[in-house]
């Protein structure tokens, strides 16, 4: 998450979680919220895989989690405001929790409310007199506070906001081309803003904040989310559906993109990815909002309308300090229309020339709709896939290559169904709920496709395709390449309750060889340079994850057709062919200036330095995206500008066409030429 507070900070966008009760809360109300409380408490006491002690231990860290949930940027709470508040519940919450008593929840937010009250009437004071703000000196804000001491005098206090009050202006004069004068006046009508937001939540929305910080010490998968949520996330459900085409998620201040729902505007348009975050938005022909800590229901609304109207997003994509405005035809996306792709690409290895099929998976899909009312047509991952290898077959492939990357899960039936496609018989995966261990596996003796295969993953990697990968490389049946995957291996089960829905982590997946694909994910057995960073991104970047383990392997280990000797020689020649590789290179070279601008918790308030560290950057991206373009002996570009034009361009092209020229899928082509000329060879 640093990235993208350093991100925010740049664009002006005050890091500030705004909620506020806007209603009293009467007896029947109370009695109402302390039941559900109540009713949680239970539930998670007989039914959640974690057992946990409910003790003072427990009520200090729910105390925490719900003070980060109000703060987590510890910068409005002051530590004597801190203190006060685990002087009096410190110790208190955990009887609270199974007596349920909810009172914490309000009075610990009527100080949360009062701070932030304090911060906007300082900004607001200083904006009076501007002229006070000195942008010539040598000064730095050190925006990211997650892991900082809360303020201990009012001095630090004040000189913290007065530094994010310059910062905020200084974005909007680089990045709106706003003049001094004009940057005031918006920063003055921001707080105006700031101050109507302070009305805009509800009693239900703090009290699902509290009891979510006590479901955070379960596991993270465990949630409550109120009516109100409720009805939110159904709205979000339409906008993966009928809006741009992207499930987005909330996540501490930001609306961030989890997921790009194929053949929809933001996969057409192939700008918007997974982890970008999208801070503003103008809807019809309107002046854009900013977003930054709007509740995520409030930020679907506005994102999503009519079909055929348009809609802009400011966004700040990953590894980036500069946003970009995207804009999207809102259109409706049908579930059916998702599928499978393909296509054949040839690779020479030992002096032959060998036809490799490649299948690219966006989810584990099924139209379970269709299926439950007779449909012999139902759409369904497996059935499309086996259409596919027909084809391929027909085309006489040597290989197959399965593309799981950025494939979030879906069907477990369907992971189960497609295994069968490649083994005689046996089990996929083990599943543990109640102290039970059973599993699901293949049993209709025949295998559709022999010939060796290879599955892709990445860290967006999760679930289901996370199961299929593990039991492809348990039976040794393929190889798997790319980087280690996300590590969710939980199953969450859903509780309805008197005001709102309780989501509960009753089970979790383990591997055929006993290890479970929780907090650890699938690592390949050919590793490619990583993407995403693992320390921001994947079950193990979550707060309190359940731990791996694992159980009785059901796989005879001399059996299970893996070969290491195989594996050394296919990952010597891909080092050998990826130290030379321009798309390696450059994905190497990426990833290195993610991780620079993720360490770095400081951003300079002084205007010509400011200037020059954002040119520092661009010329950065600049420079590695022209090595790799000389190295293609593709035309250099002129400047930054000429790459964002370049990138808007690539973005207009087909997107199973430039599948077809990704650097990983060609490598992948050719480790699997190797193997069967490894083979043949035999």
């Amino acid at each position: 998450m640093k990235i993208y507070r350093k991100i925010m900070v740049l664009m002006g966008i005050l890091l500030i979680a705004i909620v506020s009760v806007g209603e009293v809360i009467n007896g029947e109300k109370k009695e109402q919220l302390n039941k559900v409380l109540s009713d949680i408490s239970f539930s998670l006491e007989t039914t959640h895989y974690k057992n946990l002690d409910i003790d003072d231990e427990f009520s200090k860290n729910v105390l925490k989690n719900y003070l980060d949930t109000l703060d987590y940027n510890h910068q409005y709470f002051t530590q004597a405001e801190v203190d006060e508040i685990y002087e009096k519940w410190g110790t208190q919450l955990d009887d609270d929790f199974l007596k349920g008593d909810s009172r914490a929840a309000f009075e610990i937010y009527d100080i949360y409310k009062n701070a932030v009250e304090r911060v906007i009437q300082y900004q607001t004071k200083l904006l009076k007199n501007p002229k006070n703000l000195d942008f010539n000196v040598d000064e730095k804000l050190v925006y990211d506070r997650e892991d900082e001491p809360y303020f201990l005098t009012k001095k630090e206090y004040e000189n913290y906001w007065k530094k994010m009050l310059k910062s905020s202006i200084l974005s909007l004069e680089e990045y709106e081309d706003l003049t001094y004068e004009e940057s005031i006046d918006r920063m003055k009508s921001r707080m105006v803003t700031r101050k109507k937001l302070l009305e805009k939540k509800t009693t239900d929305d703090i009290y699902s904040y509290f009891v979510n910080a006590f479901l955070k010490e379960y596991d993270p998968h465990t949630t409550y989310l109120s009516a109100k949520e409720i009805t939110d996330f159904n709205i979000s459900m339409k906008l993966q559906l009928s809006g741009i085409g992207a499930v987005l998620t909330g996540e501490k201040g930001f609306i961030k993109v989890v997921k790009i729902m194929p053949d929809g505007p933001a996969a057409k348009g192939k700008e918007l990815q997974p982890e970008d975050k999208i801070i503003a938005v103008a809807t019809d022909g309107k002046t854009f909002e900013d977003i930054m800590d709007w509740p995520l229901g409030d930020a679907v609304n506005l994102i999503r309308g009519k079909e055929g109207t348009t809609v802009k997003l400011r966004v700040i994509p990953s590894g980036s300090k500069t946003a970009k405005e995207y804009t999207f035809v809102r259109e409706n996306v049908k579930l059916e229309d998702r599928g499978a792709r393909y296509f054949i690409k040839e690779a020479k290895s030992k002096n032959s020339t060998y036809k490799i099929g490649v299948i690219n998976l966006p989810s584990f899909y099924m139209d379970f709709d269709a299926y439950n009312k007779g449909d012999k047509n139902y759409k369904s991952t497996t059935r499309d896939v086996k259409k596919i290898i027909e084809k391929l077959n027909k085309g006489n492939i040597d290989g197959l290559i399965i593309d799981l990357r950025n494939n979030g899960g879906g069907s477990l039936s369907e992971v189960n169904n497609l295994m069968g496609l490649f083994i005689p018989y046996g089990p996929v995966v083990q599943v543990k709920e109640g102290g039970r261990v059973s599993y699901l596996g293949d049993s209709d003796m025949t295998t559709y496709f022999d010939k060796p295969v290879i599955v892709m993953v990445n860290r967006l990697s999760a679930s289901a395709s996370e199961i299929f990968a593990a039991a492809m490389q348990d039976y040794g049946r393929g190889l798997i390449v790319g980087t280690p995957t996300f590590g969710k291996g939980t199953i969450q089960t859903i509780k309805g309750l008197d005001l709102g829905e309780l989501k509960y982590t009753n089970g979790k997946f383990y591997r055929i060889n006993g290890g479970s694909t929780q907090h650890k994910g699938v690592t390949p057995d050919i590793l490619f340079p990583p993407t995403y960073d693992s320390a921001e991104i994947g079950e193990s970047s979550l707060d309190n994850p359940l731990p791996w383990d694992e159980v009785d392997s059901l796989i005879n280990g001399e059996n299970n057709g893996n070969n290491n000797k195989l594996k050394e020689y296919l990952a010597k020649k891909h080092m050998e062919r990826a130290a030379n590789d321009p798309d390696f290179i450059y994905n190497t070279k990426r990833y290195a200036i993610i991780k620079e601008i993720t360490k770095d918790k400081e951003i300079s308030l002084n205007r010509e330095v400011r200037e020059r560290e954002t040119k520092e950057l661009e010329d950065k991206w600049l420079a590695i995206t022209n090595e790799k373009m000389k190295a293609k002996n593709e035309t250099e570009l002129k400047d930054y500008k000429a790459l964002e034009e370049y990138n808007k361009e690539r973005a207009k092209k087909d997107e199973l066409e430039l599948l077809k020229k990704d650097g990983e899928i060609i490598e992948t082509v050719k480790i699997l030429a190797d193997e069967i000329a490894v083979g043949k060879k035999r």
